[in-house]
């Protein structure tokens, strides 16, 4: 696999605020960005064709969300999105210490 940055999407405000890390991120190292949205779906016939429908508008929309947002600050970057289905089991951070640029009121 090429080197790349990966940053998982949840819609919450600390995912977005994540990717907007992780854009930086991905400029300084001068590779692509990784937009993940992992979701678990349950395997019963109950599950409808709406809620299938809803679900994947939501990852559409927090992946369009991202990656506007990445363009405006990062013109040129390239960005890659993914929806995968499984478990959401961890998270990798890649550091805690404010960057330069980073917004103390921002999410």
């Amino acid at each position: 696999m090429a080197p790349q940055v990966a940053v998982g999407l949840d819609g919450s405000g600390e995912s977005l605020a994540a990717a907007r890390r992780a854009a930086r991120e991905a400029v300084l190292r001068e590779v692509p960005l990784r937009l993940l949205n992992v979701y678990e779906w349950p395997s019963v016939p109950e599950v409808g064709a709406a809620q299938v429908d809803a679900v994947a508008e939501r990852a559409e929309s927090l992946w369009w969300e991202a990656a506007e947002r990445a363009h405006k600050d990062h013109p040129g970057l390239e960005m890659l999105a993914e929806r995968v289905r499984g478990r959401a089991a961890c998270q990798e951070v890649i550091g805690t210490a404010p960057m330069p640029g980073d917004d103390q009121n921002d999410p």
